[in-house]
């Protein structure tokens, strides 16, 4: 299904396109704010985004950055966004991707790729996939809002 598959670097044009692959994440994606906000973030070389094509559509999208610890001098490369369209799930996209991200991280030298992915039932495929591709379980994560009172409250 996957052999007359492209990947490649995001285009601007591309943004036209997005929108319904972010909305399905759940994240905000009118087209032309996502074109402004993706021309900022990918204005730092440390980030990258990949999109994935078949018969002129692109039917996936990836987006990474290239992040350093401060525990070592070691660096990895952290997994920001995946989505892939409705209709082409379970063919192998997601997986191409990742492994494309997989052999820019090696070839740079990273130590790691990481990734956060949401801890609800609608995310359970997905942490089936990213098991399914090694991906082991290293960390809970915490969020906070920065408008927050210290009782977690939106500050007025």
């Amino acid at each position: 299904m996957i052999d007359q598959l492209t990947v490649q670097e995001y285009q601007k044009e591309d943004a036209e396109v997005l929108p319904p692959l972010y909305k399905a994440l759940g994240y905000s994606a009118e087209k032309d704010e996502l074109q402004s906000r993706l021309r900022y973030i990918l204005a730092n070389p440390a980030y990258g985004c990949l999109v994935a094509e078949k018969e002129s559509q692109i039917l996936d999208f990836i987006g990474y950055v290239k992040l350093y610890f401060f525990e070592s001098t070691a660096f990895y490369y952290r997994i920001l966004a995946l989505a892939v369209s409705r209709n082409a799930r379970r063919q192998g996209i997601a997986t191409a991707l990742m492994d494309k991200v997989k052999k820019i991280a090696s070839q740079d030298g990273a130590k790691a790729i990481a990734l956060k992915n949401g801890d609800n039932d609608q995310r359970l495929v997905a942490h089936a996939f990213y098991q399914n591709y090694v991906f082991r379980q290293t960390s809970l994560a915490f969020a906070r809002n920065v408008e927050e009172d210290e009782h977690g409250k939106e500050k007025s």
